[in-house]
């Protein structure tokens, strides 16, 4: 089987994650030229990634594209360009003419409903963001909140005042555009030249701009009688082939290894079952952070998105998903509350990870998806993990920025794990769940903080610049190694590939690595 994907950026997690569980699944993947692709703030070349679609085409099984990429030239680009509408939905009758040329392939595409980030920061955002960042994420909340009844025009009045008109301006007809990009989107599924589409939810939260605007295009989408998303049963039909199939759920960077995997069952003809296992009594109700629904309701949607059913019947499931949920406070893991959560979780902790062992022990395949915090593993989780799982025998692990792109990763890798028969399938499997065990525990909870203390004693900065930034990864990569070492079954076998760390944006929230086999 051939897939091309077409991925929302550049970083390791939209294709190096896609590529390794591809690996794992026997799949050949073609991603496009890295010269092609967007680099942070400088978008990709479109009209040529449109060439590339149109030349790869005729050698596929099944093709996935970003709209972001198709259109803007990449996620950051949708946020910063200045391309006029016009211009940018044309870049999508790429695809209407690969359906006239290729009518019975496969063509899924995703694309995000924009974020309006709550921090003033501009990395990834327009530069007036570093000034008025909170203050348009405010103002965005008040607005849905008052279109919705709340008596708010007075503190509304006084936030547009603090705000330059300029600067809102922008901001509302950056995202009328990209809403337009939406709208076509819809469009081109409703004509056929598309069979499926994702239209996820950036960083959502209940209320806001990007909440308004998602229940806008549920109303087209209800208006064209197009598929909805909605929680999946043991028999429901996940054909890829069935016109009109619309999913809509909070989500980024996981939905291309969501939809490789949703690709890979179909073509496989097989409908995974999941049973769900919650750590905490009542947590699967807990709506955790960039997030609108409660984690339950996020585990079914990821699910349905990677062409599962949720097991609820007789009968043993494909696949166990083990899940830490949410803590209520709903920040990223921290050493003044360790205790105190300790005492709070470590009793149903533990009763998870015996629940998981007895499963193991069992014959039994099962993910352990860890969305406690955003961004890094539960500590007490891992402790846990280490002392009683056998972690090589895992189906797929996940620590990683939001519930959904844990949880939506973590599916794809259990599902390709099912069909991981051979050593070469087997040996990729374990690289991508050691993979996961480094950057989810061992980087985004351990190594990565460690290395903000050190550039701030070195230079007095929190991020590296081009005279520290080749020691800093140096340094990440030693004690990366140092993790893995703390691993059963992998320790002693595998470690980083020597040179291979870097800092794809030049920051430390994401971290890139290859293993190799010792």
């Amino acid at each position: 089987m051939r897939v091309g994907l077409l991925p929302l950026d550049e970083r390791p997690v939209n294709t190096r994650y896609p590529a390794m569980i591809a690996a794992i699944a026997g799949v050949e993947l073609a991603l496009p030229p890295d010269d092609l692709l967007s680099h942070l703030r400088e978008p990709a070349r479109c009209d040529d990634l449109a060439a590339w679609l149109r030349a790869i085409a005729p050698a596929l099984d099944a093709l996935i594209v970003d709209v972001e990429m198709l259109a803007f030239g990449g996620l950051i680009a949708s946020r910063i360009s200045d391309d006029p509408p016009g211009a940018v939905v044309s870049r999508l009758d790429v695809l209407r003419a690969i359906r006239a040329e290729l009518p019975d392939l496969p063509i899924l595409a995703f694309n995000v409903i924009t974020r309006i980030s709550n921090a003033n920061a501009c990395t990834e955002e327009p530069l007036y963001w570093e000034t008025y960042g909170t203050r348009l994420y405010r103002l965005s909340q008040l607005l849905d909140r008052a279109a919705q009844g709340e008596p708010l025009l007075d503190e509304i009045a006084a936030l547009r005042d603090d705000i330059p008109p300029e600067v809102l301006r922008d901001m509302l007809r950056r995202r009328l555009r990209n809403h337009i990009v939406n709208l076509a989107s819809l469009h081109l599924l409703d004509s056929g030249a598309i069979n499926l589409l994702v239209l996820s939810s950036d960083d959502t939260s209940p209320f806001g701009l990007g909440s308004r605007e998602k229940r806008w295009l549920a109303s087209w989408a209800e208006l064209l009688t197009l598929g909805r998303d909605h929680p999946l049963t043991d028999g429901q039909d996940q054909a890829l082939q069935t016109p009109g199939t619309l999913l809509m759920y909070p989500g980024a960077d996981e939905v291309g290894c969501a939809l490789l995997a949703r690709v890979i069952n179909q073509h496989t003809r097989r409908t995974p079952r999941i049973a769900p296992l919650y750590a905490i009594p009542g947590g699967e109700e807990i709506v955790a952070p960039y997030e609108d629904g409660p984690v339950r309701l996020t585990v079914e949607r990821q699910i349905q998105a990677i062409g599962g059913t949720l097991a609820t019947g007789d009968g043993e499931p494909d696949l166990w998903l083990a899940v830490n949920t949410p803590s209520p406070r709903r920040t990223e893991w921290d050493e003044s509350f360790a205790a105190e959560e300790r005492d709070e979780r470590y009793d149903h902790l533990d009763a998870l990870v015996d629940r998981v062992h007895e499963l193991q022990e069992h014959g039994q395949k099962v993910i352990v998806a860890d969305v406690a915090y955003p961004n890094g593993a539960d500590p007490v989780l891992m402790e846990l993990l280490i002392e009683k799982v056998d972690l090589l025998k895992l189906a797929g692990f996940g620590a990683w920025n939001t519930a959904g792109n844990t949880i939506g990763t973590a599916l794809a890798q259990g599902c390709a794990a099912l069909l991981a028969t051979t050593p070469v399938q087997q040996i990729a499997h374990l690289r991508f769940l050691l993979h996961r065990f480094v950057e989810d525990w061992g980087y985004q909870h351990v190594v990565r903080r460690a290395a903000r203390a050190l550039l701030e004693r070195m230079a007095g900065v929190h991020e590296p610049d081009d005279t520290t930034i080749g020691a800093i990864c140096r340094w990440i990569e030693t004690h990366l190694n140092a993790r893995i070492g703390a691993l059963p079954g992998f320790a002693g076998r595998w470690r980083v590939t020597p040179g291979s760390t870097r800092l794809p944006w030049n920051r430390l929230f994401e971290v890139d690595f290859a293993l190799e086999l010792v």
